[in-house]
């Protein structure tokens, strides 16, 4: 069996990453979808606009993108209740489960997490010195393709849990439902009780 579980929201309280390097230049949550709203004219979806408020916020501050400053932050992330444990019972365990980290969220941050131990496989946004990769960042859609390689490392099964919290999820419970999987949606807090209910209206993972 295959377990595969979003980051941010999921196995943490909060739906948005919680990046130190952005906290130290000044930008809370509201800040910085403030800065968001400023670009979102200029970009397609809001993983570009996120991604390019991340560049020009660590220009704007002569902060290097170096993965030393990208993950700054990441061994102290607070978790769910009970996640650390849950992990290190299976790794403790030998149960032949498979544990995989599918995110929007940055791959070499989650890597430096103290829970990457215990995951089988991470997938995130990738960057470069130069700025993000764009072409790497990781959507809704994109969610299904990870999902279906993962699947064809672990020979093909559809024996698939999915594990998440918000809209950018939709696809992948769908898709896991779809193949005879699992979805299990995850309320940490409101902005995820308020995603439930809208993509409940929309399909039905029940």
């Amino acid at each position: 069996m295959i377990l595969i579980y979003d980051f941010d929201g999921t196995l943490t309280p909060y739906s948005m990453p919680q990046y130190e390097v952005l906290k130290q230049s000044g930008y809370d949550d509201e800040r910085l979808i403030n800065k968001m709203d400023e670009l979102s004219s200029q970009y397609k979806t809001m993983y570009n606009i996120y991604y390019k408020c991340y560049e020009t916020i660590l220009a704007e501050n002569n902060i290097p993108m170096t993965r030393e400053n990208i993950c700054k932050g990441a061994k102290n992330v607070k978790y769910n209740k009970g996640v650390e444990d849950y992990f290190k019972y299976f790794q403790s365990s030998n149960t032949g489960l498979k544990h995989y980290v599918v995110s929007t969220g940055l791959q070499d941050y989650i890597e430096e997490t103290i829970i990457s131990k215990y995951l089988d496989g991470i997938y995130g946004t990738r960057y470069k010195e130069s700025g993000i990769i764009f072409e790497s960042i990781i959507n809704a859609m994109k969610k299904v393709d990870i999902i279906k390689s993962i699947q064809e490392e672990n020979g093909g099964t559809n024996d698939v849990i999915y594990f998440g919290d918000g809209l950018t999820d939709g696809c992948a419970f769908e898709y896991v439902h779809n193949i005879g999987g699992k979805s299990i949606f995850i309320l940490s807090n409101k902005s995820s009780v308020e995603s439930y209910e809208e993509l409940n209206q929309k399909r039905n993972y029940r």
